[in-house]
C-alpha cells in the first residue's frame, strides 16, 4: 500500500509580452502534463536480478532474464511523478497517465520482449489455452515477494523485476503490462480509500463489482476472479474501484465459473471443518467422562470381588457391560466424525495449497465423489 502518487503542480504567474515567440519553450504550451520517462544511463549498474522459480500447475517454472543495466539505472534515477501544468486536468486522468507511462516506456521494450519470449516458450511447450496463459502470467507476478513500500509512486516494472520485491501497485503494473501486451482486455483496479491496487482481466458477465473485469489480486498467489476477504493489515475492500483501461486487447479469461466453484468449496469445507471440530471436542469430553465413570465402576466392582462378595459383583456385571457397550458406541461415533473431519480437511488443504493450479484442482475436485 502507498499513500498517493506524487505530482508537481506548476502554477506559474507570468506577464505576457508582445514580442513574437515570447511563449516559445514554455512546457505547458505543448504538454499540459509531463509524465515519467526513462533516460538510459550508459555505463549504469544494477544488482544481479533474481532467478524466479514458482509452482504452476503440476510443475515448477523458472524465469531468468537479464534486463539492460542502462535501462534499470535510468528507471532508478527517473522522476516518477507527473508535472502538471494545467490544473483543470482531473486527478483520474493524470493518475492513469502516470501508470501508463510507467508501463509503456519504450526503453523497457527489450525487457518486456525477453520476458514475454520466456512465457511464450512455456505456453507453447505445454499447449496452454488463453486461460492457462493468463494464469501463468498472474502466478508469476503473484509469486514475486510482496512488501509494502514507503515510496509515493510505483516503480517502473523493470525496477521491480531486478529488485525482486514489490508493493501492490508495483506488482499490478507489471501484470497489467504483461496481460495488455499479450492481447487481453486489461485494467488496473485502483481503490483510493483503501490505497490498494489490483488488476482486472476481461471476463464474460458483469465481473467484479459490475466492472466487466475479473479481479486479480497480485500481492499473493490466488485464483483469478476471487477478491481477497481482507488485505494485509486487516483492510477490507469496500469501495468501488477506479477502472483504468490498459491497452486495447480483446482476449478474456473464461474460467471464473471454475475458480468460483473452487473457492466455494474452500469456504464450505472450512465451514464444515469448524463444525466438525466443535462436534469432536464435545464427543471427546463426553467419552472421557464416560471412561471415568467406567473406571470408577470397575474399581468398585473389583473391591467387592476382592472382599469375597461375588454375588454382589455378579449382579453388577450386566449393567457394567451395558455401559461398556455404550462407551464403545460413543467411541465409534467419535471415530466416524474424526474420519469425516480428516476427509473434509484433506479436500480443504489440497485446494488451499493449489491456487497456482486452477486446471488441476478443478479436475481433482470434479473427480471426487459427493463429499
Amino acid at each position: 500500500m502507498r499513500p498517493t502518487l506524487a505530482i508537481a503542480l506548476l502554477c506559474l504567474l507570468f506577464a505576457a509580452i508582445s514580442a513574437p515567440g515570447c511563449l516559445e519553450g514554455l512546457p505547458w504550451i505543448g504538454a499540459p502534463v509531463v509524465y515519467p520517462k526513462i533516460v538510459p544511463v550508459e555505463g549504469g549498474t544494477m544488482p544481479v536480478p533474481p532467478v524466479y522459480t514458482f509452482p504452476f500447475q503440476d510443475r515448477v517454472v523458472t524465469v531468468n532474464i537479464q534486463p539492460d543495466a542502462a535501462v534499470y539505472s535510468g528507471a532508478k534515477a527517473a522522476d516518477r511523478s507527473a508535472r502538471i501544468y494545467d490544473q483543470s486536468i482531473p486527478d483520474e486522468e493524470w493518475r492513469a497517465g502516470i501508470y501508463r507511462a510507467l508501463m509503456s516506456d519504450p526503453s523497457q521494450e527489450g525487457f518486456f520482449s525477453a520476458l514475454v519470449s520466456r512465457f511464450h516458450h512455456e505456453r507453447d511447450a505445454y499447449r496452454m489455452d488463453q486461460d492457462e496463459y493468463a494464469e501463468l502470467l498472474a502466478v508469476f507476478v503473484q509469486s514475486i515477494p510482496y512488501e509494502s513500500q514507503d515510496e509515493t509512486s510505483p516503480r517502473f516494472p523493470v525496477e521491480m523485476y531486478v529488485e525482486g520485491i514489490g508493493d501492490c501497485d508495483d506488482k499490478s503494473l507489471l501484470l497489467a503490462a504483461l496481460l495488455g501486451r499479450e492481447g487481453y482486455r486489461t485494467a488496473l483496479l485502483y481503490f483510493e480509500p483503501e490505497r490498494h491496487m489490483a488488476v482486472g482481466v476481461g471476463c464474460p458477465g458483469p465481473g467484479y463489482q459490475g466492472t466487466g473485469f475479473a479481479y486479480i489480486e497480485t500481492t499473493n498467489v490466488s485464483l483469478l476472479g476471487i477478491p481477497p476477504r481482507e488485505l494485509s493489515g486487516g483492510t477490507t475492500l469496500s469501495s468501488l474501484p477506479e477502472v483504468i483501461p490498459i491497452g486495447d486487447g480483446s482476449l478474456c479469461y473464461t474460467r471464473c465459473s471454475e475458480t468460483e466453484e473452487l473457492w466455494k468449496a474452500v469456504e464450505e469445507t472450512g465451514r464444515q471443518i469448524a463444525l466438525l471440530e466443535a462436534d469432536i471436542r464435545i464427543r471427546e469430553s463426553a467419552l472421557m467422562e464416560k471412561r471415568d465413570q467406567l473406571d470408577a465402576e470397575k474399581a468398585s466392582m473389583d473391591r467387592m470381588r476382592s472382599h469375597g462378595n461375588l454375588v454382589g459383583y455378579n449382579m453388577r456385571v450386566p449393567a457394567y457391560n451395558a455401559q461398556v457397550e455404550e462407551y464403545n458406541k460413543m467411541r465409534s461415533g467419535l471415530m466416524e466424525v474424526v474420519e469425516r473431519f480428516n476427509h473434509i480437511a484433506g479436500i480443504h488443504n489440497y485446494l488451499v495449497a493449489h491456487p497456482h493450479d486452477r486446471k488441476g484442482a478443478y479436475a481433482w475436485l470434479s473427480a471426487l465423489p459427493e463429499w
